[in-house]
């Protein structure tokens, strides 16, 4: 039988909304995976197996997954974790099609739902075939060098490449940020499939090579990847790749923050990669959106040393969501936003019986939703392991392309975890406080941030707060910005006391009145 017309997802934006369109709509959350930092435009508005334990009992004696990178000298004394496992044989049905090449390949089964079936290609892009023509030839993944001369003679043939143990990094940007990005990677790979093996977890080496793109500027970024203004970095589901960029104009007006996020950035992208790759959240599977952000912020948190950037470890404490957890709470902040008008970015909408009820049921996170996931995603893992990784392996073996709504994701969540949630907010919160506490916690500068938006007849908005957040101030801004307005222009100026900073927000004020 003659090979079929297959349609990749590895060409971007455009073909991955085509496919979107034709599968479930449940899933539509699910097939790009982007950290949304800072940096904001206006057209942002609006958008965004059974457990071990007992449900709802006491935390576990030992946290399951919170791994820390462990000292030279403790290394001699304690046990190596079991080396990872090949990837699984797949006897999944295989189909011949013609990949992007026109070349004849045997495409393997990786998800079918309904009448709605995606193929998986031998370099680990998913597509969907028009037909579907069986075949005995058997799934051949390509090589490292297979995949890396199939993509230099296609669409990365000018750019460069840093070949590491297990990645492609295709780059135009500096060499030093490429080599900083690797290293971090392959820090943040060996370092995960270390920590799931220790709880017992199933993980297994990625079957295929896996692929970072790094633009030079946001600019080329954005003419090659058309995807949404606040969008800076993303995991691409159907292409199985990641996409960053090195520098922004916004640098200029925030170089500290920017100096933060960058490589918190690479990171959280590469926990999306990686954890699709070693088996713990297959691709197309139809997670609870707090959980998918959650565990890559968990795993995400890096730290820059006089050796460059470096991975802090599973499970370390992220300064920038501690601040955000501070104002969404203190009085003082909520004051200090209030003396704007509009909306207030610190308040918590609860339509639920709790803060951690409305965050599993939520189909769409905003900015300051990224800290809850990950504080929820920190206790959870930290005192509550033993259940926490029967919930990962549980939603592990959800098939992919199979529809699961909010109701279905909060029966699951209470089935391992208790259905007094409003406890568990206490608890979390509880433990947060705790978290500050330790001398891990690095507290943030404060940022003095002033806003202003023309919206026409001579009308300009201005507006001023004070923040530590990155998150805060981009939930701000988004909330202040006028859909009918101009294009906004804004800026944070660094302090080192929340008063100093107040201080000037107040003056700037003060000389438009």
């Amino acid at each position: 039988m003659e090979p079929v017309v297959f349609a990749p997802g590895g060409r971007g934006t455009a073909a991955m909304d085509s496919i979107r369109d034709r599968r479930p709509r449940a899933l539509a959350a699910g097939v790009m995976i982007a950290l949304a930092a800072w940096c904001l435009s206006p057209s942002a508005h609006g958008q965004t197996r059974p457990a071990t334990a007992r449900p709802g009992s006491s935390t576990s004696s030992k946290p399951a997954l919170a791994l820390k990178k462990p000292a030279v000298a403790a290394a001699k004394t304690q046990p190596p974790a079991p080396a990872p496992a090949p990837a699984p044989k797949n006897d999944a049905p295989r189909y011949m099609v013609r990949d992007e090449r026109g070349e004849e390949v045997a495409a393997r089964l990786h998800g079918r739902h309904g009448d709605h079936t995606v193929l998986e290609l031998p370099d680990g892009q998913l597509g969907i075939p028009n037909i579907l023509a069986p075949t005995d030839r058997p799934f051949k993944p390509l090589s490292m060098q297979e995949v890396e001369d199939a993509l230099l003679a296609g669409p990365f043939a000018q750019y460069q490449l840093l070949k590491t143990e297990h990645y492609l990094i295709f780059y135009q940007s500096t060499a030093e940020f490429a080599r900083d990005s690797g290293r971090l990677l392959e820090d943040l790979y060996k370092g995960l499939v270390e920590a799931f093996r220790r709880t017992g977890f199933p993980v297994h080496d990625a079957e295929f090579p896996l692929v970072a793109v790094v633009y030079k500027t946001e600019d080329d970024y954005r003419k090659n990847k058309r995807v949404d203004p606040e969008v800076q970095a993303f995991y691409e589901f159907y292409s199985n790749r990641i996409f960053l960029y090195e520098h922004s104009e916004r640098e200029k007006l925030e170089p500290r923050l920017s100096y933060l996020l960058k490589p918190q950035t690479v990171a959280h992208e590469g926990a999306h990669q990686i954890l699709a790759n070693i088996g713990v959240q297959p691709r197309l599977s139809e997670w609870p959106l707090w959980l998918v952000e959650g565990l890559a912020e968990y795993c995400a948190t890096t730290t820059r040393t006089k050796k460059g950037i470096v991975w802090s470890g599973l499970g370390a404490i992220n300064s920038l969501h501690m601040a955000t957890l501070r104002e969404i709470e203190d009085p003082v902040s909520i004051q200090l936003a209030a003396a704007s008008a509009g909306p207030n970015p610190y308040a918590v909408p609860r339509r639920h019986g709790s803060r951690s009820e409305a965050l599993v049921m939520k189909t769409k996170l905003t900015p300051t939703d990224y800290a809850l996931a990950w504080a929820m995603t920190h206790y959870l893992a930290a005192r509550r392991g033993e259940e926490f990784v029967g919930y990962l392996k549980v939603l592990s073996q959800i098939p992919p392309l199979e529809p699961r709504d909010p109701t279905q994701h909060l029966e699951l969540f209470r089935k391992h975890f208790g259905a007094d949630m409003v406890k568990l907010d206490k608890k979390i919160d509880d433990a947060v406080h705790k978290l500050s506490q330790k001398k891990g916690y690095d507290k943030l500068p404060y940022y003095a941030v002033i806003f202003q938006q023309s919206l026409g007849n001579g009308t300009i908005c201005r507006a001023a707060t004070v923040s530590q957040s990155p998150q805060m101030i981009q939930q701000w801004v988004v909330d202040r910005t006028a859909a009918e307005g101009g294009a906004p222009t804004w800026q944070a100026t660094q302090y080192p006391t929340r008063a100093r900073a107040t201080v000037f927000a107040q003056e700037w004020l003060g000389e438009l009145r």
